[in-house]
């Protein structure tokens, strides 16, 4: 009992009150999940139409490229918050106790897939960005400070200063 493996044909020996099986285990790991992902839905929802309506107002192209990938890291974080409330309705309302018996089936099935693709997808989209972004913007300070002539105290203020924003 409790071990892992199934002995009985039906489960009962593992899908029981006392090996009670989740997909989220901890009662904080699922509050969590639905605040989480709804607040990622709603915000980067937000943020990627806000942006996307601004785009065309671009002055420059370093803040075409800015606003680019600030879309694009909305759109993963997007992502990553459908996944998480996705599965906090699998184990909160679809499976609810039955995860233990249906578990090998939800590994194995396409939703199972799909969502998490939807996470790794996600991840590597924000990721990227934000490494894209953090370059252009370290290159950027970086170039500003080889100005053809002196560096005075001024731009040496005003260069760090202007990314704090």
């Amino acid at each position: 009992v409790c071990d892992g493996s199934l002995n009985c044909m039906d489960g009962s020996d593992e899908c029981n009150d006392l090996c009670s099986k989740h997909i989220l285990q901890n009662g904080s790991l699922k509050g969590l999940s639905w605040l989480i992902g709804s607040l990622a839905i709603f915000a980067n929802s937000v943020i990627v139409t806000k942006n996307l309506l601004t785009l065309t107002r671009c002055q420059t192209s370093v803040a075409l490229m800015n606003k680019s990938l600030v879309i694009l890291i909305s759109f993963g974080d997007f992502l990553i918050g459908c996944y998480l409330i996705v599965i906090a309705i699998y184990d909160s309302i679809i499976f609810k106790k039955d995860y233990c018996l249906r578990q090998i089936t939800w590994i194995t099935s396409i939703e199972c897939s799909v969502i998490g693709i939807f996470s790794t997808i996600g991840s590597q989209i924000s990721l990227f960005s934000m490494t894209v972004l953090s370059t252009v913007r370290i290159y950027g300070i970086w170039n500003s400070m080889r100005v053809p002539g002196e560096v005075t105290r001024l731009k040496a203020v005003q260069v760090p200063t202007a990314t704090l924003r």
